[in-house]
């Protein structure tokens, strides 16, 4: 079974990360862009590769994308504890890299 939620919530995560990027400034500010920019090239690769949505791998990717998101929330609000966001999004983005790599055959 295949299906785009990696894909999805990458995208939407790199959406949040530009958002929050706006909302903080400095060394925080940086590091929430650059990872903004690995996002959305993660997320064309996740639109390329035919992803098994069984795969334990793939799942964990997901749910680790996903508490990003919701650590994030809409980033209308003060946003507290950013490194703490930042420490997350970048767990996120490691589990998704590993997965994409190896399904790409990188």
């Amino acid at each position: 079974m295949s299906d785009h939620a990696l894909a999805e919530g990458l995208a939407g995560l790199a959406s949040r990360v530009d958002n929050l990027s706006h909302l903080t400034a400095g060394a925080e500010s940086r590091t929430l862009e650059d990872q903004e920019d690995r996002l959305a090239k993660l997320t064309l690769v996740a639109i390329v590769v035919d992803m098994d949505a069984t795969n334990a791998k793939y799942r964990d990717a997901v749910k680790r994308v996903q508490a990003a998101i919701d650590a994030i929330g809409d980033a209308d609000k003060k946003i507290q504890n950013v490194a703490q966001v930042i420490a997350g999004v970048a767990k996120a983005l490691d589990v998704a890299e590993k997965l994409l790599a190896k399904a790409a055959g990188v």
